[in-house]
């Protein structure tokens, strides 16, 4: 009998029927594999009917009953529980995992338990992240998350349901390292962990710069002769919030226009590598990508600018539930030891272990602060200035 407590990789591992049943009704993207890799351990099916409006009860009436027709009742497992979910930033999954599971898997007595799944965040930004609002009971949620940019988790409708009425506690096993602290980064009532940060940069390519100005500041983005000449984290009608929001908090929404007018194209910034000092017409003169990104152009051809008002700093952050550190405090001091902190430290993430050196670090951090995202109403707030930017956007796109 399903419940729709199950998650969708256990509803995709059911007989055809259901599957049938679940495509005819408009469900099938679900269970694609690829979507089913990015968020099916950790999404319950009652969850997705939820996000698209059906009543769970019924639907999951209609759907026992449409398997019990001509076929036998499966049998199911345990509803999987995820005891840790990663979804982090691309500079640092990949290490973070293959550290991970070579740590977890030398202390089998300590982490035979644990139930993980740690994967990229650019997987979960236009996938896993809307579902959050749809979802009304905390323990649709893993123990302990680590998420990374200010997503869903900071969006009204999570926060009162879960942040405002205490089910998460911060973890501060130690002071934090002062290089990120200074900047008033961790939270000052105790709900999330502010665990490091992509550091956002902009890389000049020289050739196509000619005898402009290098900018210096962020606001130097917004003169009229970088028109078109912009290229950032974005695709389609998605372009990265951590860029956004703090052009909006220090000139409000006319900046979003300009900033919309003076972008030339959204990409990966893996794509941006490439890109950068290749003479290619798809180029530009200013990239707003990663720290970590910028380490790996090479020649000479670009050079990479910290701001002087600061990196962005957009944030990498764990959600634990109250009441479950305890339960999960081998792998609570494995995330904040030094050698994990030196692990993230060397791809040019801050480490916040006092020990570790962030020396490499220049010294200007660009934070949005617990004010501003405490006093907006951060979801409404994202699709207002993706409304302004794309009006102007698309408007421009039409006239090239």
């Amino acid at each position: 009998m399903i419940t729709g407590k199950e998650n969708l990789v256990q509803i995709a591992e059911m007989d055809d029927p259901i599957m049938e049943f679940l495509n005819k009704n408009g469900l099938g993207k679900y269970f694609m594999p690829d979507h089913l890799k990015k968020i099916g351990r950790f999404t319950r099916l009652e969850t997705v009917l939820k996000s698209n409006k059906i009543d769970v009860d019924s639907f999951v009436e209609s759907l026992n009953r449409f398997e019990q027709a001509g076929k036998s009742d499966p049998e199911l497992l345990p509803a999987e529980s995820l005891h840790f979910v990663a979804m982090l930033p691309c500079g640092l999954r990949n290490p973070f995992k293959e550290h991970s599971e070579s740590f977890f898997e030398q202390k089998e007595d300590e982490f035979g338990y644990l139930n993980y799944l740690i994967e990229g965040n650019v997987n979960h930004e236009l996938s896993y992240y809307p579902l959050l609002e749809s979802i009304n009971d905390v323990s649709e949620l893993p123990d302990i998350i680590m998420a990374s940019d200010i997503n869903n988790f900071f969006h009204r409708p999570f926060v009162d349901k879960f942040i405002s009425t205490n089910h998460f506690e911060a973890c501060t096993p130690y002071i934090f390292n002062s290089y990120l602290e200074k900047e008033g980064y961790s939270d000052p009532d105790n709900n999330y962990t502010m665990y490091t940060a992509n550091m956002l940069v902009m890389v000049v390519d020289k050739e196509k710069l000619g005898d402009r100005k290098v900018p210096e500041v962020w606001s130097d983005l917004l003169k009229p002769e970088f028109e078109n000449d912009i290229i950032m984290r974005g695709e389609d009608d998605f372009f990265c919030n951590a860029v956004m929001l703090p052009f909006y908090k220090d000139k409000g929404m006319d900046a979003i226009k300009i900033l919309a007018r003076n972008i030339k194209s959204g990409m990966h910034p893996a794509e941006m590598v490439k890109l950068v000092g290749s003479g290619k017409k798809e180029g530009a003169a200013i990239y707003i990508m990663p720290w970590f990104f910028s380490k790996r152009i090479k020649g000479d051809k670009a050079d990479v600018v910290w701001p002087q008002d600061g990196a962005i700093a957009s944030p990498v952050f764990l959600l634990i539930k109250r009441g479950k550190a305890m339960q999960h405090m081998a792998l609570l001091e494995y995330l904040f030891s030094k050698e994990t902190g030196q692990l993230i430290n060397s791809r040019f993430f801050p480490g916040v272990h006092p020990d570790v050196a962030n020396d490499s670090f220049p010294d200007m951090v660009k934070w949005l602060g617990w004010d501003f995202l405490k006093s907006h109403d951060i979801g409404k707030l994202k699709d207002e200035i993706r409304e302004a930017f794309l009006k102007v956007w698309e408007t421009k796109s039409l006239n090239i």
